[in-house]
């Protein structure tokens, strides 16, 4: 994945974010767009955490993020 962003400018990303939204919104209800941009708001937002601490521990146990009973 790396390759493609590597080659690909910021306005042929939004052109495609731009073209993806309209293409994944067709035949949604507004609410059923609405959660989709919440979902892909959080996507985003967890993607920008990641790149700023560096990556997710790989080492971890999974229950490590559950809470305690």
């Amino acid at each position: 994945m790396n390759d493609f962003l590597d080659h690909v400018s910021s306005c042929e990303l939004i052109a495609f974010a731009s073209i993806f939204a309209i293409m994944i919104s067709q035949g949604l209800t507004p609410d059923e767009i609405a959660t989709l941009a919440g979902f892909f708001t959080a996507l985003g937002d967890n993607l920008g955490i990641i790149a700023s601490n560096g990556s997710c521990p790989s080492t971890s146990k999974k229950d490590d993020f559950l809470p305690r009973p």
